[in-house]
């Protein structure tokens, strides 16, 4: 799943366009540390903890915008008495900006001291005082709701200059646009009503009641995996394999992030990395046909694999060449792959001739969405079952959607 949008819609609620870029790469991460989730996790909690606090915090852009360029401009020898009457617009800009810096980090810095139950997360309630701290190392308490004088405004720049040199308003920063992600995050996460997962070392895979965000009145699924390591949908189009698959990857990429999922529970395997290999494509760039691509990436999980344990998704598998080098190959990755006994593998095809090979391989679990025929009428129930579907429905989509009759045949 290259394309992330669909996932992040669901957690955006950032407040400025910079922290998008930070929520953005936050999502984009494909390697994983344990210690480093579980942290997530507990900041997370935090926020929710504090939900209420932090979802009525409001901030406005182009404050913001204006605070930065004024911290990145300013210069204190500039600011005089004669300058102030030959340059007025100006100086009422820097008295402006003045204003806005006071007004912001007082009211920033009061919503940090109000956060509650700081135990959750004692390294970011840390990381909270220390910004607590830094604000009040400001000549902010004592200023805001006053009227300034010339004296004053220049004093409190001279106080500031230092934090300006030394970097530490760009520690801050950092800081402020990583909350607004956290906040963004927790908030989705109430909306969506999601739970926390659980990390197991004992190779059991099992999400209770799963669904996919996007999808309205959702059918729940549930899968629960033992000591197998690779999972092949099979199943008719428009069964919802595609939906189900992504579903699962996407309960496996929230929970490494640290993030609660769509589901009743979640107690699943920590893995290094995470693969999702959805609607591949030609890389124009590379130069790599479909085929070629999807060639490149088996060889770059294998390639990990040698180090890590890695979650793969292949939807689809080889379906950038003919039928019968998709079926040996197809099964020779599926059995190299299963040696891998801590990743774990899921595959989607519609190569039915390669069921009894499959079938063979004890590490394997054959799985497909329910799918009825019945006076040449399909009916869908999305509900997940053991086995391979051996329903092939192509021809009769076809002719129902009348191309025969277009085609005249």
């Amino acid at each position: 799943m290259e394309n992330i949008s669909e996932i992040l819609t669901h957690f955006n609620f950032t407040k400025t366009r910079k922290s998008k870029q930070y929520l953005i790469s936050f999502f984009n991460q494909k390697t994983f540390n344990k210690n480093q989730t579980l942290y997530i996790q507990q900041k997370l909690k935090l926020f929710l903890e504090n939900f209420q606090i932090v979802d009525l915090y409001e901030i406005r852009e182009n404050r913001i915008s204006a605070i930065q360029k004024f911290l990145d401009e300013i210069d204190v020898t500039q600011y005089n008495y004669l300058a102030s009457i030959k340059y007025r617009e100006y100086f009422k800009e820097i008295n402006t900006n003045i204003s806005l810096l006071i007004d912001f980090f007082y009211h920033f810095g009061l919503l940090l001291r109000n956060f509650q139950k700081k135990e959750i997360c004692l390294d970011y309630s840390f990381e909270i005082d220390k910004m607590i701290a830094f604000i009040n190392s400001l000549p902010i308490n004592e200023f805001y709701n006053k009227e300034l004088e010339f004296k004053t405004r220049k004093g409190f720049l001279l106080k500031i200059m230092p934090e300006i040199e030394s970097g530490n308003f760009d520690l801050f920063w950092d800081f402020f646009y990583t909350f607004d992600v956290y906040a963004s995050i927790a908030k989705g996460i109430k909306l969506n009503n999601l739970v926390f997962p659980e990390f197991n070392s004992e190779n059991n895979f099992a999400i209770e009641n799963f669904y996919h965000l996007d999808v309205k009145n959702a059918v729940k699924n549930t899968i629960n995996i033992n000591n197998k390591n690779v999972i092949v949908f099979t199943g008719a189009n428009m069964s919802g394999k595609s939906t189900t698959m992504k579903s699962i990857s996407i309960i496996v990429l929230l929970a490494h992030l640290g993030i609660a999922v769509p589901a009743k529970g979640c107690n699943i395997p920590f893995y290094d990395s995470v693969f999702l290999f959805f609607s591949v494509n030609d890389n124009i760039k590379e130069g790599y046909s479909h085929f070629a691509q999807e060639i490149m990436n088996v060889k770059n999980v294998l390639l990990e694999l040698k180090s890590k344990n890695c979650f793969v998704v292949f939807d689809e598998i080889f379906s950038g060449t003919n039928i019968n080098d998709a079926a040996q190959i197809t099964v020779n990755t599926v059995n190299g792959l299963s040696k891998y006994k801590n990743s774990l593998f899921i595959f989607s095809t519609h190569l039915n001739l390669i069921e009894s090979y499959l079938t063979e391989n004890k590490s394997v679990v054959l799985l497909n969405l329910e799918c009825y025929l019945e006076n040449n009428e399909l009916s869908f129930t999305y509900k997940l079952k053991e086995g391979w579907s051996r329903l092939e429905v192509g021809k009769l989509l076809f002719n129902k959607y009348g191309l025969n009759d277009l085609l005249n045949i």
